[in-house]
């Protein structure tokens, strides 16, 4: 049984933007060795990430985010047992569709719900965004 878990948040106020490659290169070797996927997206206003993995590593790594001082405004909108991934590694991407990008901004007001054609899509969209 896996846990998923998406949240979208702001970096906080004058996080230096040398500061978003060390995030990556940390969470990526993190992630991996910890056995979690999943996508994080950088809009460059808002970070959106999909976690999945066993539950506990899953809520440990929920715990440090939350814990973060650079994260600030998160609003978690899916919490979800799991038996399959949606990812089958952890990639990150930059969005470069602007209704998307104003669409992952709206989520800190109004996260998507289940019935919410944004929820359904979720996974699709996510996955379509340029990796870099």
């Amino acid at each position: 049984m896996f846990r998923r878990l998406a949240y979208v948040s702001r970096p906080r106020e004058n996080l230096p933007v040398l500061e978003i490659p060390r995030i990556v290169t940390v969470s990526r070797a993190h992630n991996e060795g910890h056995g979690i996927t999943g996508v994080l997206l950088f809009t460059g206003i808002d970070f959106v990430q999909v976690i999945e993995g066993s539950v506990d590593v899953v809520a440990s790594l929920w715990a440090r985010i939350g814990a973060d001082p650079r994260h600030q405004a998160i609003v978690k909108f899916l919490d979800e047992p799991a038996t399959s991934r949606w990812y089958p590694d952890w990639r990150v991407g930059f969005p470069s569709d602007t209704t998307l990008v104003n669409q992952i901004a709206e989520w800190h007001v109004r996260p998507p719900g289940p019935a919410d054609a944004g929820y359904a899509e979720l996974r699709r969209t996510l996955a379509a965004c340029d990796p870099i």
